[in-house]
């Protein structure tokens, strides 16, 4: 076994050590109170990071100034006087007239789906619905809203 030789000298003292100790406690508190103010300014800085920066918020007024000017632009001739409101009888017969021809579109599209049924029950060998649906040029029948010759089959 070997045992270094050590000078007396650089022992520590009692007093020496029990400040050390007192130094160690008090850097261990240091710590603590380090440690809850590190959440704390943690907690403040998710804050901030949580809100819009700078450049964010001046996009987002400009975007909000434009659209008003654009709700400015569009009030203006309602403001003037220039347009004249919609009496409620008005409103009332538009809607009343609205729902009776709403009823017979629906009616009527019942009636061109069950048609189309039984017309498509018995197709020649080989040919689908939606081929004698193009061959028969069925959206040559009034139907002219910018829908696609597809889109208009009742299938």
């Amino acid at each position: 076994m070997y045992h270094a030789i050590q000078d007396c000298k650089d022992a520590a003292s009692l007093e020496d050590l029990a400040n050390m100790d007192k130094e160690i406690a008090s850097l261990r508190d240091s710590i603590a109170l380090s440690k809850s103010n590190e959440k704390l300014l943690k907690a403040g800085l998710a804050a901030v990071n949580a809100t819009l920066s700078t450049d964010d918020l001046r996009i987002s007024i400009t975007g909000l100034e434009l659209q008003h000017t654009e709700l400015l632009a569009r009030l203006g001739p309602l403001r003037s006087g220039s347009v004249k409101p919609v009496l409620p009888e008005d409103k009332e017969e538009t809607e009343k007239t609205w729902r009776q021809w709403s009823r017979k579109a629906v009616s009527r599209k019942r009636i061109c789906t069950d048609m189309w049924s039984y017309a498509t029950e018995e197709l020649p060998e080989g040919q689908t619905k939606q081929e004698l649906w193009v061959s028969a040029d069925c959206c040559s029948w009034g139907l002219q809203s910018g829908i696609s010759d597809t889109d208009r089959s009742p299938l």
